[in-house]
């Protein structure tokens, strides 16, 4: 667990330590970026961020790479007035310039997906509060409105619910199940994918930045050596550094988008 602050001036002294000719930023959106809402539809993006991340994503030598949990179609949705790359369904899915394309086990999963929808479709009416979302190749399922004595119950349910159905896991979120491709991506694969991608347009050597909040991230933060891995938020994890919140988080892509091309002037 880091206790140690991220800033503005962290970034830029390891840039001179390092003498980094580029950077390649990788950002978990939901509790990290985003203030985690009611349901994934009610988030909404504030007009800062999307002038931080554009002011970034224009910058010489930088590349962002949203990295979420979220389909790719509603990362497109929040985000798709920014030049950024992405990775959907915790690395299922990709974008990347021109280029669009889904990981192999995805496919598998979809040859299931009918079956896993016609299983969860009761659970909002067993457990009320659950929200079930089809996210094409995952489904989530939310319980943060559900009372918290049937949490467990509900875990329980949900797996007996599932067994037998082949090629999936169900994995822990924040008060949330995924519901993913077995064996699939994680979103160290989506980071490890992009970043050998950035490395062919960018100049050497690139410094790596992946910021998260969620256990789903904790893989992310060992997928690039010498990354700078930043926790969003309380709780334990294996990052570097931390922020307190995603308004925190804001601020620092706020402070770096007035001179992002200022990290390289060491």
């Amino acid at each position: 667990m880091s206790d140690q602050p991220f800033s503005c001036r962290v970034v830029e002294e390891i840039s001179c330590q390092r003498q980094a000719k580029s950077w390649a930023w990788f950002l978990d959106i939901d509790g990290t970026l985003l203030d985690l809402a009611p349901s994934p539809d009610s988030v909404a993006v504030p007009a800062e961020l999307s002038v931080a991340l554009s002011r970034i994503a224009q910058a010489p030598n930088h590349r962002i790479a949203l990295v979420s949990g979220r389909a790719s179609s509603d990362i497109h949705r929040l985000f798709g007035h920014i030049a950024v790359s992405s990775s959907g369904n915790h690395g299922a899915e990709y974008l990347d310039g021109a280029a669009r394309w889904v990981h192999d086990s995805a496919r598998e999963f979809l040859a299931e997906h009918d079956r896993i929808k016609e299983v969860l479709a009761p659970f909002p009416s067993l457990f009320p509060g659950t929200l079930t979302e089809d996210k094409t190749y995952s489904f989530s399922v939310h319980y943060r409105h559900v009372p918290r004595e049937l949490h467990q119950t509900l875990a329980e349910t949900l797996a007996a619910a599932l067994q037998g159905i082949p090629h999936i896991q169900i994995l822990p979120a924040k008060l949330c199940w995924e519901i993913r491709p077995a064996p699939g991506p994680t979103k160290a694969d989506a980071v490890r994918t992009l970043h050998a991608r950035f490395q062919k347009v960018l100049p050497s050597p690139t410094l790596a930045v992946v910021m998260g909040d969620d256990r789903t991230d904790e893989d992310a933060f060992a997928a690039v050596e010498g990354a700078l891995t930043v926790h969003v938020g309380p709780g334990p994890t294996a990052a570097l550094y931390r922020l307190p919140s995603p308004a925190a988080a804001r601020r620092f892509l706020e402070c770096l988008s007035r001179h992002p091309s200022g990290l390289a002037s060491c």
